[in-house]
């Protein structure tokens, strides 16, 4: 019979992927190391909603001005927009608006969660990836800042890195803020000028200059628009990114509390900016600075893995007044592929007891071992299909299992198990294809009391 043409083929869309066992196992070993260090700096856990109204979001829509602009949005019942949340910040300035009375302030939080984007995926860029957030707010002060980037130091030195893999840049808002007024930039293109200035690190200086002027065409042939500025004011911005000798009493301030941490990787670039326009002060960017191989093994220095800054106004959105508020966000999924890549991060997995079938009948002796098994917290399970001992032990072998306990008719009625530790056993899926060469494979295999088998497991796995 011939398949139905209408089905629907099965793929995902561009820019999503599926995630395996060994990604979750990375992200919860990753996630639980930030976890603990931010938990030494006073955060506590929030999670907030994976959808927002679309206005709560608002103006923040990167890149262009439509509701489903840069998110992914679709209308509820009362024809309100919704959108899938672009960040984890916004949705905290709804929360701190909408609770506000009962929160204890200073609100120091931290949250991990999913985020999506409605952008051109890439390589190493999806539009579902998980974010991780450390937000602070009811403080108005530098040194808030500053402490901020003095942790993510340590969660990357915790996960393996040296400080010369990693940097962290930061500048300030005010002195962006200041140059315009200077340069009489009106307030609409301010942001297109941020959100060009923004992508330095992808399009280099002359990318950026193309893109504050007339707009350059991507290397897929997609044409960007440009901001439309004269060649000499577009030269000021480049010279002014570039320009090393600014302060302000923000960046003193920040500069008071990291002189405390010299041997730390955190210096001034007045080139990051953030690319949304809710920042108002301080601003900062953590980066690897290691070569990693792309999809098509190539050579590319990694680049920014963390960012964040001050957003004073960004509650004050929602009917309250400015409350101050900073915070950060770490790309988790983008920090595991760099460090899988620099071989510092690795899966852990838990032992698995696999108990052979060898015979139906002898099954409630098989449920009865699995079930003593599980009670001390060991994973277990029973092969149901195949009777034939090689296919079972290849299945053992590509799920990574630890133990296999083969129990037969006769082994039951003289009260023993056959344990072989496959860790010791490397070859068993391909040596071994019936019991008789499983008796003679003697690597990592012995045979034991019944009444012994929870000694036994114990002391096979540690």
């Amino acid at each position: 019979m011939s398949k139905n043409k209408n089905n629907p083929k099965a793929i995902l869309p561009k820019g999503f992927k599926d995630s395996d066992i060994e990604i979750l196992n990375l992200r919860k070993r990753v996630t639980k190391i930030i976890e603990n260090e931010c938990q030494k700096y006073g955060f506590i856990e929030l999670d907030t909603a994976t959808i927002e109204f679309t206005e709560s979001i608002g103006k923040f829509l990167p890149d262009v001005e439509r509701p489903s602009g840069g998110v992914f949005s679709f209308q509820d019942d009362d024809e309100k927009w919704l959108s899938l949340r672009y960040d984890l910040t916004a949705p905290l300035a709804r929360y701190v608006a909408q609770n506000y009375q009962n929160l204890v302030k200073p609100f120091k939080r931290y949250q991990s969660g999913l985020v999506w984007r409605n952008e051109k995926p890439g390589p190493g860029r999806y539009r579902e990836f998980l974010q991780f957030d450390a937000d602070i707010v009811g403080i108005d002060s530098a040194l808030i800042d500053a402490e901020l980037c003095i942790m993510v130091c340590d969660i990357l030195t915790k996960l393996g890195l040296n400080t010369s893999q990693f940097e962290i840049k930061f500048s300030n808002r005010e002195i962006w803020k200041n140059l315009f007024l200077t340069l009489k930039i009106e307030k609409d293109t301010e942001t297109k000028i941020l959100r060009a200035v923004d992508k330095k690190d992808r399009l280099g200086m002359g990318g950026v200059k193309e893109l504050l002027q007339a707009g350059r065409k991507d290397t897929s042939g997609d044409y960007m628009d440009g901001v439309g500025l004269s060649d000499d004011v577009a030269d000021k911005i480049i010279s002014f990114m570039s320009d090393l000798n600014q302060s302000n009493a923000q960046i003193e301030e920040f500069n008071s509390y990291i002189s405390n941490f010299s041997s730390y990787p955190i210096k001034f670039d007045p080139s990051v900016v953030r690319g949304l326009d809710y920042y108002t002060g301080m601003i900062f960017e953590a980066e690897l600075l290691i070569d990693v191989t792309n999809d098509k093994e190539e050579k590319i220095v990694f680049g920014s893995i963390a960012g964040g800054g001050r957003y004073d106004k960004l509650i004050s959105r929602f009917g309250k007044d400015d409350v101050p508020a900073t915070g950060i966000s770490i790309g988790v999924d983008r920090l595991i592929m760099a460090l899988k890549q620099l071989d510092l991060l690795k899966a852990e997995t838990k032992p698995l007891v696999v108990i052979a079938n060898i015979d139906d009948q002898n099954m409630p002796e098989y449920i009865s071992m699995a079930r003593e098994i599980r009670r001390e917290g060991i994973a277990c399970e029973i092969s149901f299909d195949s009777k034939n001992l090689g296919k079972q032990l290849k299945y053992c072998d590509r799920k990574g299992a630890s133990i296999v306990l083969i129990a037969g008719e006769e082994e039951i009625k003289k009260g023993e198990i056959s344990i072989k530790d496959l860790d010791k056993g490397k070859q068993v899926s391909k040596d071994i294809t019936d019991r008789d060469k499983w008796k003679e494979a003697k690597a990592g295999q012995q045979t034991i009391k019944r009444s012994e088998l929870l000694i036994a497991l114990k002391k096979v796995l540690g």
